[in-house]
C-alpha cells in the first residue's frame, strides 16, 4: 500500500489531473484529520501564494476566455481554503497555537489591541462581502443574463456570415466554440460567486466561535484568567480569520477583474489596456495636472505634495506624446516601405519580400527567349482584356506576362491559375494574314499556306510588312496572334474570374447607385449564389454590363427560387434583350432552330436527380442522333455573326447546352422566354431525335411554337 502511495506521490507533478486528487484527497483529510503545526504552516503558505498567483493571471489575460477555467478555481479554493480554517480552528482550540504564521498575523493586525484587531478585521470582511464579492456576483449574474439572451442572435449572425461568405466553415465553427466557452464561463461564474459570498460570510461565523469557544476552553478547561484567555485567543483567531480572508480577497477581485474585461479588437493585458486609454489623450493628463496644482495653492493644503503629483501627470502627457509620434512614425514608415520600389527599399524590407513566395497570377502568358523582340506585348495583352471586360460587363484580372525557356523555340504558352491551358508555336518572321487571299494576288505578295490547314491559314515573310500596308492588307503579328489566342483562352475562363469576393466588390460599387436595389438582393440572395449566378451567366457570354437587370431580377426570384440553376434561367430571361442582342444580325434578325416537342418530352424524362443535382442521361443511340444533327447545323455556319441558335424550353435549355458542351459544340442554346418582342425570329429548322431535321426552310404551319411569335414580350 505504501509503494502504491509513494508512486502516486511521484507521478503527480507530472499528471495535473493526479495533483488535482490530491489536493481534494489532503482537503478531506484536513476537515477529518489533526494536522501537524510544520504541514499547516505550509499550507497556508501554499493558499496566500496561490491566492497571488491567481490575482496576477487575472491582470494578464487578454480575454475572459483565455480563464475559462476560473469557475473550477474558485470551487477548489473555496473548499480548500475553509478546510484549512476547520484545521486551524481544531489547533486553536485543542493546543492553543495554529503555527507560526497565524500567531505572527494576529500580532501584526492586533499591535497590542484586540479591540484595533477585531475592528481591522471587520473592515476588511466587510469589503470582501458587500463591496467586491457582491459586485463580482451581482457582474457576473448580469453578464450571464445577457450572454444566454444574445446567444440565440449571435449564432443567427454566424450563419449569416456563412451564407454570405464572409466566412468559412472552420471561422464559423471556431466562432460558435468561442460563444458556447462565453455562455458556460458566465454562466459558471454567476454560481461559483456564490461560493466567494458563501466564505466570506463563514468567516464571521467562524471567528465568533474561536473567539468565544476559545475563551471558553481557555478559562474553564486550560485554566487562564479571562484577560489572559481573551488576549490569546483573539490573537489567535483574527490571525486565522485574517490568513483566511485575505486569499478570499485576493480571489474574489481576481474573479471581479475577470468578468468586468470589456475586450475589443486588440486584445491587450489590463494593465496596458488601462495605461492606453488613460494616456490615450493627452490633454486630459495636462488638465489633471493643472488641477492637482490649483487645489495645491488650497491653503492648508500640503502644496508639496500637489505639486509632485501635477509634475507626475505632466511628465505622463509628454511620455504620452513621444509614444504617439513614435507610433507614428512607424505607421508612416510601414506606408513608405509599401510603396516604395523593390530598388531602393530598405534592405531588411527587400529581404522580408523576397522570403514571401510570390502569388501566381489568374492568367499568364509565357514566352520563349526567342521572342523577346515581340513589341507591345503588354500594350495588346492589356487591349485584349480591355475589349473583354467591356463586352461581359466584368472585371478582367491582370494577365502575367514572363519569358521562360523552358516553353522552347518561337513557342509560347498561356496559362490559367497556374496550369497550362494553350500552347502554340509562333515565328517572329512572318506574318498571319487576316484578309482575302485575293488581295495578295493583286499586289503580288507571295504568301505561303500553313500545311496542316491551307484553307485556314495563310502566312507571309514579315519583309513584306511595309507592302501590305501600303496595299490595305490586313494582317497579324507574333504579338497580335499571341493577344488574339489570350483573348479566347480569357474569354472561355471568365467565370473563373467571378468568385465571392469579386461579386462583394461589384455590390459594393453598385450600391452608390442602386443602394435599395442592392440591399433587397443582400436580403433574398446570398453572396455566393449572387456569384455562381454571374459565373453561370458569364459561362455561356451574357453579358452583365446591365446590372439593374440582373439586381432586378434576383430580387424578385432570389426568395422565391432557392435553386441557384433555375435562379439563372430567370435571370437570363430578364435580359432576354441583351442575350437576342448578341445573336442577331444586322437587321435584328435572329435565325434559329428549335427542338421539336417530342425531342424536348424525350430530353425532360432523361434528367435524373443525383447526389450532385439533375443530370441528363440520355442513351447512346439518342446521344448519336442529336450530336449528329447538331453538327449538321454547325457545318453549315458560314460566319459567326449568322451562326443560329437552337430554341428549346427553359426547363431543358440548361441540360441541352450542357451536352452539346460536353461534346464540343459551342452553339448557343437559347429558350423560348428569352425572345424579346423587338427581335424577329426566323426559324430555319427543327431538330428531331428520329429521321431528319428541318431544311433552311420555314417549318410546317403550327410546328413553331406560339411564344416564339416577336409579339410576346
Amino acid at each position: 500500500m505504501m509503494e502504491r502511495l509513494k508512486s502516486l506521490v511521484v507521478r503527480a507533478p507530472g499528471s495535473p489531473d493526479l495533483m488535482i486528487a490530491l489536493v481534494l484527497v489532503l482537503t478531506i483529510a484536513m476537515m477529518i484529520l489533526p494536522m501537524p503545526l510544520l504541514l499547516v504552516d505550509l499550507l497556508i503558505g501554499f493558499n496566500l501564494g496561490f491566492a497571488v498567483l491567481l490575482l496576477m493571471v487575472s491582470l494578464y489575460v487578454r480575454s475572459p476566455i483565455e480563464f475559462s477555467t476560473l469557475p473550477g478555481i474558485i470551487l477548489l479554493s473555496t473548499v480548500f481554503r475553509l478546510a484549512l480554517t476547520i484545521t486551524t480552528t481544531r489547533l486553536i482550540l485543542v493546543q492553543a497555537d495554529a503555527g507560526d504564521i497565524v500567531r505572527t498575523f494576529g500580532e501584526f493586525v492586533i499591535a497590542g489591541s484586540v479591540l484595533v484587531g477585531l475592528v481591522v478585521f471587520l473592515i476588511i470582511t466587510v469589503v470582501q462581502f458587500i463591496v467586491i464579492a457582491k459586485g463580482a456576483e451581482r457582474v457576473a449574474e448580469v453578464g450571464a443574463r445577457f450572454i444566454l439572451d444574445a446567444l440565440p442572435g449571435k449564432q443567427m449572425a454566424i450563419d449569416a456570415e456563412l451564407r454570405n461568405g464572409d466566412i468559412d466553415q472552420v471561422e464559423a465553427r471556431r466562432r460558435r466554440g468561442r460563444l458556447e466557452q462565453e455562455s458556460q464561463l458566465y454562466g459558471a461564474m454567476d454560481g461559483a460567486m456564490k461560493f466567494v459570498k458563501g466564505d466570506a460570510i463563514a468567516g464571521l461565523v467562524v471567528i465568533a466561535v474561536n473567539l468565544i469557544g476559545g475563551i471558553a476552553v481557555g478559562t474553564l478547561s486550560r485554566g487562564m484568567p479571562l484577560l489572559q484567555a481573551a488576549h490569546e485567543y483573539t490573537l489567535l483567531t483574527i490571525g486565522d480569520a485574517l490568513i483566511s480572508q485575505i486569499p478570499a480577497l485576493m480571489l474574489s477581485i481576481t474573479a471581479a477583474t475577470v468578468v468586468t474585461r470589456v475586450t475589443g479588437d486588440r486584445q491587450l493585458d489590463l494593465g496596458r489596456d488601462i495605461a492606453g486609454q488613460l494616456s490615450a489623450d493627452r490633454r486630459a493628463l495636462r488638465l489633471a495636472a493643472i488641477v492637482l496644482l490649483a487645489m495645491g495653492l488650497i491653503p492648508g493644503f500640503p502644496t508639496a505634495v500637489f505639486v509632485v503629483l501635477a509634475l507626475a501627470f505632466a511628465a505622463a502627457s509628454l511620455v504620452a506624446r513621444a509614444r504617439s509620434d513614435e507610433d507614428g512614425a512607424a505607421v508612416g514608415n510601414d506606408n513608405r516601405d509599401e510603396q516604395a520600389e523593390a530598388g531602393v527599399a530598405p534592405t531588411r524590407a527587400r529581404d522580408v519580400r523576397q522570403a514571401v513566395p510570390a502569388e501566381v497570377p489568374l492568367v499568364s502568358v509565357l514566352l520563349s527567349d526567342d521572342l523577346h523582340s515581340v513589341e507591345q506585348m503588354r500594350v495588346k495583352l492589356d487591349e485584349a482584356r480591355a475589349k473583354l471586360a467591356d463586352a461581359l460587363g466584368i472585371l478582367i484580372p491582370d494577365v502575367g506576362l514572363a519569358f521562360d525557356s523552358a516553353v522552347g523555340v518561337s513557342r509560347f504558352r498561356i496559362e490559367v491559375e497556374g496550369v497550362p491551358v494553350e500552347e502554340d508555336h509562333v515565328d517572329p518572321q512572318r506574318l498571319l494574314l487576316c484578309d482575302d487571299p485575293v488581295n495578295l494576288e493583286l499586289a503580288g505578295i507571295p504568301a505561303q499556306a500553313d500545311a496542316a490547314k491551307p484553307s485556314e491559314k495563310i502566312w507571309i515573310d514579315a519583309a513584306h510588312e511595309k507592302a501590305l500596308l501600303a496595299a490595305g492588307i490586313g494582317y497579324h503579328d507574333s504579338a497580335d496572334i499571341i493577344a488574339t489566342c489570350a483573348r479566347d483562352v480569357l474569354a472561355r475562363n471568365a467565370a473563373r474570374f467571378i468568385g465571392i469576393q469579386e461579386t462583394r466588390a461589384l455590390l459594393s460599387r453598385l450600391e452608390s447607385r442602386y443602394g435599395d436595389l442592392v440591399k433587397e438582393v443582400a436580403r433574398t440572395t446570398p453572396v455566393q449564389k449572387v456569384a455562381d449566378v454571374l459565373r453561370r451567366l458569364v459561362d455561356e457570354g451574357v453579358s452583365v454590363r446591365n446590372p439593374r437587370l440582373v439586381l432586378e431580377a434576383l430580387a424578385e426570384w432570389g426568395e422565391k427560387e432557392p435553386n441557384v440553376v433555375l435562379l439563372t434561367e430567370y435571370v437570363r430571361a430578364a435580359l432576354k434583350r441583351q442575350i437576342c442582342h448578341k445573336y442577331a444580325n444586322a437587321h435584328r434578325i435572329v435565325p434559329a432552330y428549335m427542338i421539336e416537342r417530342a425531342a424536348e418530352d424525350i430530353i425532360r424524362s432523361a434528367v435524373r436527380d443525383t447526389a450532385v443535382g439533375p443530370y441528363l442521361v440520355l442513351e447512346d443511340k439518342v446521344s448519336e442522333g442529336l450530336l449528329e444533327r447538331v453538327r449538321r447545323i454547325d457545318k453549315t455556319t458560314v460566319s459567326d455573326r449568322d451562326r443560329p441558335v437552337i430554341l428549346t424550353s427553359m426547363d431543358v435549355r440548361r441540360f441541352v447546352r450542357g451536352f452539346l458542351v460536353r461534346n464540343g459544340l459551342d452553339i448557343p442554346v437559347l429558350s423560348y422566354q428569352e425572345l424579346a418582342s423587338d427581335f424577329t425570329i426566323q426559324p430555319v429548322g427543327t431538330i428531331g431525335l428520329a429521321g431528319s431535321f428541318g431544311s433552311d426552310s420555314a417549318p410546317r404551319t403550327g410546328s413553331f411554337p406560339q411564344s416564339v411569335v416577336p409579339a410576346v414580350g
